[in-house]
């Protein structure tokens, strides 16, 4: 059965990624010391002009000739990325990350949301009343989709999530850059993994109120062919509830799945970039931390977003409180409901999360060394 399989998949990355997690924390502390260094977030240039520091280095590289000539559409972009500052820098390249990231993985998420309210009620409907459809598994389901909907079946509100995506991750890795930056130079003394969980859990909060929003839409269409786009969407819950329905359904389970997820997102990947992998890989150690910080902040949010999906693919007034869901929930199909979708949801995190920190970390270091030579 699919919820036995879920619920084993669960324990065996769960087990997987607290080991992986203890290793690297021991690693970094051990060897690395205290102050984080993988994301490169700070403030080196804080006491020298940025302005004058990038006009000099053009100037010395000959970018600037008679004040507008630039020579070679490199060297712009390299003296556009100069011309940033840190956190915009982690602005932009979150949201170019996150846009491609979910875009890439977007089949599985829909694989995911189908598994998680296939036979649930819908508004106005019981659960007696739709029966029980979820055990089928990932394959099958992708046969189901396929036949009735075609490819387009697979990509149902991808272009409304990659635009929110591109906000979202923005907000998220601009937010923990400025957040750590914050925190290590009002403590410095503070350990790494105290600076990284307080600037990940607050960027968790922050991005949750876009999160919100946008995941309401992506459920709505992922979970039904009645939508034919984003903006049709949109028009009719703003016309069947307002305002309120579009910014705050879901929003108690969204804080309450993002904050410790971003947590345990940004603190896995942090203390793995630290530990033997980034030597190991290279340049492509941010793929290989990336998939491991994308399962492992699931793993333990899984139940919670399973709740989340059930609470927002409620349309007018059908809306239900989240632990009346959580109950009839675990009355009806027990404990492995809340891991139904488990298996396609981390094949998505790890494509997706791979993606992002590797385009993030790409974009990064292009800007680092755009400021620095």
């Amino acid at each position: 059965m699919v919820r036995l399989s879920s619920c084993r998949l669960a324990r065996h990355h769960l087990l997987t990624v607290t080991l992986m997690l203890t290793t690297a924390y021991v690693n970094c502390f051990s060897t690395v010391g205290a102050r984080p260094s993988p994301i490169p977030f700070g403030s080196k240039f804080s006491s020298i002009s940025k302005k004058q520091q990038v006009r000099e280095v053009s100037i010395e590289r000959g970018y600037i000739r008679n004040g507008l000539n630039v020579r070679g559409g490199g060297q712009r972009m390299e003296l556009f990325m100069a011309g940033l500052s840190p956190t915009v820098a982690s602005l932009l390249a979150g949201s170019v990350a996150g846009a491609i990231g979910v875009g890439v993985a977007f089949p599985l998420d829909t694989l995911k949301t189908r598994s998680q309210v296939m036979g649930q009620p819908q508004a106005n409907e019981t659960a007696t009343e739709t029966g029980n459809s979820n055990n089928i598994g990932m394959f099958e389901l992708i046969q189901l989709i396929y036949a009735a909907e075609g490819i387009k079946g697979f990509f149902g509100g991808v272009r409304g999530m990659m635009i929110g995506q591109a906000f979202i991750k923005a907000v998220a890795f601009g937010t923990n850059g400025w957040m750590l930056a914050s925190v290590n130079d009002a403590f410095p003394h503070i350990s790494t993994f105290n600076s990284l969980i307080t600037a990940a859990a607050f960027a968790g909060f922050m991005a949750s109120f876009l999160v919100a929003p946008f995941e309401r839409v992506k459920v709505m269409m992922q979970a039904s062919d009645d939508y034919t786009s984003e903006l049709q969407t949109v028009e009719v819950i703003l016309k069947t509830e307002g305002w309120k329905g579009l910014l705050t359904r879901g929003l108690g389970p969204t804080l309450a799945r993002e904050i410790p997820s971003y947590g345990i997102y940004f603190v896995t990947y942090g203390l793995l970039m630290q530990t033997a992998i980034a030597t190991i890989f290279g340049s492509g150690a941010p793929l290989i931390a990336g998939a491991a910080a994308g399962c492992a902040c699931w793993i333990p949010v899984y139940p919670i977003d399973v709740v989340k999906t059930l609470v927002q693919n409620t349309a007018g007034d059908g809306e239900k409180d989240a632990f009346k869901i959580m109950r009839e929930l675990y009355k009806s199909e027990g404990i492995g409901g809340f891991f139904d979708g488990l298996t396609p949801k981390m094949y998505r995190a790890m494509v997706n999360h791979a993606t992002t920190f590797w385009l993030y970390d790409l974009i990064m270091t292009y800007y680092n060394n755009a400021v620095l030579i």
